[in-house]
């Protein structure tokens, strides 16, 4: 069965209709690596699959095994749920060192998955994130042990365009262009393409989570037959049980994300500090971690921004949500997004949103009306924005975070989680010839 139309609708979803499968449960080996507290908070990527593990594991007809890298973001309380945590610690800074991790990780997690795969035995491989240290293991044992394999993509970089002379720039010059070094960029330029030749030829079924993640994958070569729309969603029942910490609005602005240049950070503070000349005393929250927090510190420093600008790391969601909810907008200027989880949650939290008009984002949110978006790299308009949302009147804003909670709504994980298992019934059935589900 193959899906026609599917990137044409966000919603659609296809495959076989799920049913139980006649003898036993299904088995479903999934591999879960991701960064360190030290390296990075828990991204949308990390997120979306603690989520939907929960959702796996509730399931009588489903045993779900998991190699994860520690520490572990995981609480697996389904009686057919394990996972296995590898120990691995390996310090250092700078992307370099981001890299021959990964290295490591995959050396030591190809040995490991040999013989919990083959105690296992499982029907199908589920990858949870499309980077290379998760897609090459994944790849690893589905060669090894002839396994349909089935990987989830959160987002591809691709180039962009400069709004002052329209000009595209190929994705080297890309990462050029926002400050990385040459080597560095030439790094993740190689791994975009080795990511994308594995994806085209070894992986049996993706997962998208986005229409967007979708067409850049086929305008690379990808088959359109064997790519599944997804989604993210947000903790609905976690976010509205938590409270703002502040009687009042105590940041104006507030920003969640890996500390990256690809995420905006740098792009933000210069913005910011034409904020604090045109409006004085105005306060940003940058929640995150990441390998260029160092160079962030020195900028605000560079900038005088210390009394405008603060700095909070990896927080729990609770945290977070409370941080949001004493935010007065959200503001976003990412690069590269395949989705966006970070402005669904600011969303749920009932705020305004400022982000960059890339098209992950004008997909999911550009219909919401308390959502801004400006041309990428427009810093001017970007601060015009800012100004509009801080001028607001008391009832305007609330018109507006109303619009905003009503918008999320829509966002569900047990919806992302059928999709999922769609997927990889599907995933085994092409691969198999008969039926997982």
């Amino acid at each position: 069965m193959t899906c026609q139309n599917l990137l044409s609708d966000r919603h659609k979803t296809c495959g076989p209709t799920l049913k139980q499968r006649e003898k036993g449960s299904v088995r479903v080996f999934a591999v879960f690596f991701h960064p360190t507290a030290s390296v990075t908070a828990m991204g949308g990527a990390e997120k979306r699959f603690v989520e939907i593990s929960k959702f796996f594991c509730r399931r009588d007809d489903l045993e779900l095994t998991v190699l994860e890298s520690s520490p572990s973001l995981l609480n697996l309380s389904g009686k057919n749920c394990k996972k296995y945590l590898l120990p691995f610690s390996f310090h250092g800074k700078g992307w370099l060192t981001t890299y021959l991790r990964w290295f490591l990780w995959i050396s030591r997690a190809g040995l490991k998955s040999l013989s919990v795969v083959n105690h296992v035995k499982p029907d199908v491989i589920y990858v949870s994130n499309n980077t290379l240290p998760n897609l090459i293991l994944g790849c690893f044992i589905g060669s090894v042990f002839r396994l349909p394999l089935c990987v989830v993509v959160h987002h591809v970089d691709l180039s962009f365009s400069n709004p002052k002379n329209s000009r595209t720039y190929g994705l080297y010059r890309s990462y050029r262009n926002i400050k990385y070094g040459r080597l560095v960029s030439l790094i993740k330029t190689f791994t975009f393409y080795i990511t994308l030749s594995l994806l085209r030829k070894k992986v049996n079924t993706i997962i998208a989570v986005s229409n967007f993640t979708a067409k850049s994958l086929s305008s690379n070569g990808v088959s359109e037959v064997k790519i599944f729309v997804s989604g993210n969603a947000v903790n609905s029942k976690l976010l509205h049980s938590v409270k703002s910490r502040f009687d009042k609005k105590v940041f104006d602005g507030i920003f969640v994300g890996r500390i990256a240049k690809e995420k905006g950070v740098f792009d933000l503070l210069e913005v910011w500090k034409r904020i604090v000349k045109a409006r004085g005393n105005v306060k940003l929250l940058i929640v995150g971690t990441g390998i260029e927090l160092a160079s962030l510190r020195e900028k605000i420093r560079e900038l005088n921004l210390e009394n405008n600008v603060f700095l909070r790391g990896r927080c729990s969601d609770p945290e977070l949500y409370s941080l949001l909810k004493s935010s007065r907008f959200f503001i976003f200027p990412s690069l590269f997004e395949g989705w966006g989880l970070a402005v669904a949650e600011a969303l749920a939290c009932g705020l305004p949103v400022i982000a960059y008009d890339i098209p992950a984002l004008r997909e999911n949110f550009g219909a919401c009306k308390s959502v801004s978006l400006v041309p990428v790299k427009d810093l001017e308009k970007l601060g015009s924005a800012v100004l509009k949302v801080l001028n607001l009147t008391e009832r305007e804003w609330c018109r507006l975070s109303k619009f905003s909670k009503v918008y999320s709504k829509q966002f569900r994980w047990v919806d992302v989680a059928e999709k999922d298992l769609e997927a990889l019934a599907f995933c085994f059935e092409s691969a198999r010839g008969k039926r997982l589900f």
